[in-house]
């Protein structure tokens, strides 16, 4: 009685001083469980070393069949190694188990060694260990606004060290299910104590339930490797579409374009670009700016060619991740400068043509490299000094005199002139084909000329006969 007294006695001193012993023939022990990092943080994994001693004393080698760690009075397992192999007489193993735990606060642990000594007999060997699983340590944290599937959306990921020591090696990134994630890593090298800093990051959800995690790694002042993470879900809403255009046509020669572009849905218009065309033809392309949702944005295209009519209004654009377009049409009015020919007037003058007159630019814009001339024709041929006439250029309302000659065969109805000029760059022609028919009319008596009358004519006759005899009587009687 007495001598089971004090073997009991003797077992619960072993275990408290971190030897168990099944008899007095075991000579192996648990001499030493180290934890690291001392104080983990939640979900980080922690290694305990447990240290294994077969004394020098040993008839043999002790043969490690298990080691295994539960939580004080628990039969789960929360780390476990098994068939370690024989340990020889004063020998040592360290044998290291990992383990984590989600959630702070204190855990009494119990590092178990099981095997069989030299003579075959099972050993069970305990030690205690406490961990301190505590909420330190640098932080991250997610913020998430409002997403839209298939759009790119901003997410900010903040780190903070609210810790006393500096941490270095910090490494932020972002992921998670359902969702792309642009440049989804930051690295600085060192946080300081008391400070954070905060990450945008470009998400773009494919699901309405996406699912993100911030990962923060450091390593702290002790020289371990730390991760903590957040997690947060998008709750995104579907894509929907809606783009209105309003053109207006300004005042002038050529007058410029302003297409208001109106995003009524809920994701921005990535790449906007806005055309104007004709019958298939652009005639002017601009890119412009992201429009975003509720904003409408203003594009002025300047239209240097385009005759009057109507043109045909686009904008292609990209939302919510995939291509899109709006169309409308605008009834275009251009106003360039424009020549015609006024006043007019002819003479023959030495045989020859004079056609003189005005060219008058009638349009809003400035006309350049102004030329009169006179077309040839089977009746028609210009004639110095000015078969063509150089008028230069003529202000918008304005004009500018000229002087022509020409030789016109008899019976010549028309006389062609062409006019050819330079507006907003580029060459006109016009032709004008004057009317000089009167010029083929016999000459008019207007005070009653041409042949005389009958009478008038047998009285001439008479007086001169008349005239005649008087004038021989005189010369006979001479």
């Amino acid at each position: 009685m007495k001598r089971s007294v004090a073997l009991a006695v003797v077992v619960v001193c072993s275990v408290l001083a971190g030897i168990g012993i099944a008899d007095a023939a075991t000579t192996t022990y648990i001499s030493n469980v180290s934890v690291s990092p001392e104080q983990p943080v939640p979900g980080e994994r922690f290694t305990l070393r447990t240290t294994i001693q077969n004394s020098q004393s040993s008839d043999g080698s002790f043969r490690i069949t298990d080691v295994y760690v539960r939580p004080k009075g628990s039969t789960s397992d929360v780390a476990r190694v098994e068939n370690l192999g024989s340990l020889p007489p004063g020998s040592n193993v360290v044998v290291p188990l990992t383990a984590s735990f989600d959630t702070p606060g204190t855990r009494e642990l119990r590092v178990h060694v099981v095997g069989r000594n030299p003579g075959g007999e099972l050993v069970q060997l305990q030690y205690p260990v406490v961990v301190a699983v505590r909420q330190g340590g640098p932080q991250v944290g997610l913020s998430v606004g409002d997403a839209v599937v298939g759009t790119e959306n901003t997410v900010q990921v903040t780190a903070a060290n609210g810790e006393d020591a500096a941490v270095r090696n910090v490494r932020v990134s972002l992921g998670g299910s359902d969702v792309r994630v642009k440049n989804a890593t930051r690295v600085l090298a060192t946080l300081e104590p008391g400070t954070s800093r905060v990450f945008n990051f470009a998400v773009t959800p494919e699901t309405e339930a996406a699912e993100l995690e911030a990962r923060l790694q450091y390593t702290s002042e002790s020289g371990t490797t730390r991760t903590v993470r957040d997690t947060a879900a998008i709750d995104a809403e579907p894509l929907r579409e809606s783009v209105q255009l309003e053109t207006t046509v300004g005042s002038g020669a050529q007058p410029a374009v302003t297409v208001d572009v109106s995003n009524l849905g809920n994701a921005p218009l990535e790449d906007p670009v806005v055309e104007l065309s004709r019958e298939g033809t652009v005639l002017v392309r601009r890119p412009a700016a992201d429009v975003a949702p509720d904003e409408t944005r203003s594009v002025r295209l300047n239209v240097s060619e385009a005759e009057s009519g109507p043109l045909n209004v686009r904008v292609t654009y990209r939302t919510g991740g995939q291509s899109g377009e709006a169309t409308s049409k605008v009834a275009y009015a251009a106003n360039p400068g424009r020549v015609e020919l006024t006043g007019i007037d002819y003479e023959m003058e030495d045989g020859r043509l004079h056609l003189s007159g005005s060219t008058s630019n009638v349009g809003l814009g400035d006309v350049e490299s102004v030329v009169v001339r006179v077309v040839e024709t089977e009746s028609v041929t210009p004639a110095r000094p000015n078969p063509e006439y150089f008028v230069g250029s003529i202000p918008a309302s304005d004009f500018a005199s000229f002087d022509l000659y020409a030789d016109v065969a008899p019976g010549t109805e028309t006389v062609p002139i062409e006019v050819t000029y330079l507006a907003n760059g580029r060459e006109r022609t016009v032709r004008t084909d004057v009317d000089v028919s009167d010029l083929n009319a016999e000459p008019t008596d207007e005070s009653g000329g041409g042949l005389p009358s009958m009478p008038l004519l047998v009285g001439g006759l008479v007086a001169v006969l008349l005239v005649l005899g008087v004038g021989g009587y005189a010369y006979l009687r001479r």
